[in-house]
């Protein structure tokens, strides 16, 4: 028809349209249409422009929806609910969060209202992003909108926040809820198996403290989740009691009980009630098995008990029972231990033969455990077999190797392994980078450490304070200061720097080698990214700039060191005040103790002494005797040479007599104790 120049009429048009929208496969037959009849597609009814709209988005074709929805918006079509709900869904899956806000408030402003199930869908998004504050106003919007079915929406509301991270904000939101919402059986499993998923067991008890107070009991599931944790905590007597309900309550599932009391136990270390409610359990006809067995294996491992371990091993492989991955590292592990390599060897291969598809995992486990014992040679015989078995090693056994043969002193080793990893394309852990670097070059091997570093800064791996200060210092212990420098300008240039870089370190020795002015700017690199140098470094470098004579330097740096509340040693303070009186500058001294009195500090002898001394050089007599009045009322008392000097002065000091004040000598001899009051 089109070919012909032929048009449908509106109705079969938009029937046609609504048709093919409806089908998922249909969308591009959707577009392709619209775009060759633009004046058909103008004169669609509000009812199939909202299906086109939601067809583009379920279709992922969010330009084209949002260019269709806001063309709506502007002629003021009546747009659908469903058609906001199908806008916001894709935003939210891809965290498209400026134009999300966009079409969330516009949706709002329209009174947009989902249906309970894409409620439930919509808050799963918005859990995933944590934005707690349009799950509460979408949360309100329900309850006001929806009052017949109050109950299912805080169910569904419950349920989701409990299951993605957000238990907390769950039970807190439903308390204040409780003249429509009353926890129920259903909800407590809910928040309590939240709060055990997230690690918040005290809440989870707290929770489970109130259950039973109500004379509600915890479902199966829970009751597992709960029991370890229980015991864990050393409240191993609600563990049996919530047992003992199970068991009463759901005799089928006595089992599943008794082996999550019998593992809570083991966590606890209490092999002996582990063996007795075992021992217990074998009495009253329940038997052991598999699952049970590997709890017992990780238990009597943990306690390091081998007779036992054997005897249960036993057990397990007669029975051919499935040892779990966790079961046989703590086997591992404690045969590495005692010394029995060739038992943790041919366990090995018994675990292959029972799980050939973890092959790696369980290669990694056995050499993580050989190397962190010393056995190394035993370790490259384990790495040549899994290269003659074609398995390919990943960044975690990587990782392990070169941990490991750095923990055996083997650097060399450890060296080749990382460098292998690298030129496979594999990124090495921080942790494993920042062992091999700072090991060669405290091994004075600072090429290599270079041409790591360098593999690094090819693939912009960011350089952490330990790999920084490591390549620096073995710099510098050389001499080699500009090359230091050098290296800690192409991190910054490169943007190879963590935030969390602390240079606290390298600012003292570069103050020890007097680059002060390095030092400042590795102080400046430090703050913006909001890390605090510590106040040793300030001090290094406030020091450093006495020494030099540069005092207004010195001084920034002090004024920042309190804007950063951080105290100053004594003796940095001491230097500053014997730099101002030897520049000169005692009025500049004194100014800076008053500063000190102010903040409620209080200056040291030495500092008073100091700027009398200034003044008496200075001549200025009066100045020297106010000072040493200030330094009497601190506490302190002149020497001798201090009294004498100021007095062999008097002669040329006429004393002004006052009412309220005597001459200066009488001032002087009256303070230091040579003077009684008639």
């Amino acid at each position: 028809m089109l070919q012909w120049g032929q048009e449908l009429l509106l109705p079969d048009f938009s029937m046609l349209v609504r048709q093919l929208c409806s089908s998922r496969s249909q969308v591009k037959s959707v577009i392709n249409i619209l775009d060759n009849i633009p004046q058909s597609a103008n004169k669609l009814e509000p009812e199939t422009l909202n299906l086109v709209v939601q067809a583009y988005s379920k279709k992922g074709l969010l330009c084209k929806a949002k260019a269709l929805l806001d063309e709506m918006v502007e002629k003021k079509i009546q747009i659908n609910n469903e058609t906001y709900t199908a806008m916001l869904l894709p935003l939210l899956k891809k965290g498209n969060m400026k134009d999300l806000n966009y079409y969330w408030n516009n949706a709002c402003r329209n009174q947009w209202l989902p249906g309970l199930a894409e409620f439930k869908q919509l808050l799963v998004s918005i859990c995933h992003w944590k934005m707690l504050g349009k799950a509460l106003q979408l949360l309100e919007v329900m309850l006001l909108s929806y009052p017949s079915i109050r109950l299912d929406i805080c169910h569904v509301f419950l349920e989701v926040l409990s299951t993605t991270g957000l238990s907390n904000v769950a039970l807190l939101v439903l308390e204040e809820l409780q003249h429509c919402f009353v926890l129920d059986h259903a909800s407590y499993n809910k928040l309590i198996r939240g709060f055990c998923n997230e690690g918040k067991f005290s809440l989870a008890f707290t929770l489970l403290d109130d259950m039973l107070d109500k004379s509600l009991h915890p479902c199966l599931d829970v009751s597992v989740l709960l029991i370890p944790q229980l015991c864990n905590a050393d409240r191993h007597e609600k563990a049996i009691a919530l047992k003992d309900i199970i068991v009463k309550e759901q005799p089928s599932f006595s089992h599943d009980v008794h082996c999550a009391l019998i593992h809570g136990f083991c966590k606890m270390g209490n092999l002996w009630k582990a063996d007795t409610l075992f021992q217990d359990m074998l009495f009253n006809g329940l038997i052991l098995d598999g699952k049970l067995c590997n709890i017992l294996i990780q238990g009597h491992c943990y306690a390091n008990d081998l007779r036992k371990v054997d005897e249960l091993l036993g057990a397990a492989i007669r029975k051919n029972w499935e040892l779990s991955h966790s079961s046989y590292k703590h086997l591992v592990r404690l045969m590495c231990m005692k010394g029995r390599v060739h038992f943790a060897l041919s366990l090995k291969n018994l675990i292959l033969a029972q799980c050939p598809l973890d092959d790696l995992i369980i290669y990694n486990i056995l050499v993580f455990y050989l190397l962190s014992v010393g056995n190394s040679l035993i370790v490259n015989n384990i790495v040549t077999e899994m290269e003659e078995k074609k398995i390919i090693l990943d960044e975690v056994s990587y990782d392990f190797l070169v941990y490991g043969f750095w923990q055996c002193k083997d650097l060399s080793s450890a060296l080749h392994y990382l460098t292998t990893m690298i030129s496979k394309g594999r990124k090495p852990s921080k942790r494993s980078l920042r062992k091999v670097i700072s090991s060669l070059c405290e091994a004075g091997e600072l090429q290599k450490a270079l041409e790591l570093s360098h593999e690094m800064r090819l693939r912009g791996w960011v350089h952490d304070s330990v790999t920084q200060t490591a390549i620096t210092e073995s710099f510098l212990s050389h001499g080699k200061i500009q090359e230091a420098e050098m290296f800690l300008d192409q991190m910054e240039a490169e943007s190879l720097t963590p935030d969390n870089i602390n240079y606290d370190y390298l600012i003292n020795l570069f103050c020890q080698n007097g680059r002060l002015n390095k030092a400042v700017h590795l102080v400046n690199i430090m703050l913006k990214k909001s890390n605090i140098p510590s106040s040793i470094c300030y001090d290094s470098i406030i020091r450093g700039f006495c020494a030099q004579k540069k005092l207004n330097d010195a001084l920034d740096l002090y004024s920042e060191m309190l804007n950063l509340s951080l105290i100053p040693r004594i003796n940095t303070l001491e230097m500053l005040v014997d730099s101002f009186c030897q520049d000169g500058r005692t009025e500049q001294a004194e100014r800076f103790l008053l500063a000190m009195v102010h903040r409620g500090e209080t200056p040291t002898r030495e500092m008073y002494c100091t700027v009398i001394k200034g003044y008496r050089t200075e001549k200025n007599l009066s100045k020297a005797s106010d000072l040493m009045q200030a330094m009497q009322d601190s506490g302190y008392q002149p020497d001798f040479e201090t009294h004498w000097s100021l007095i062999s002065n008097l002669s040329n000091i006429k004393a002004k007599d006052s009412d309220n004040s005597k001459g200066f000598l009488s001032r002087l001899l009256s303070k230091s104790g040579f003077l009684k009051k008639k």
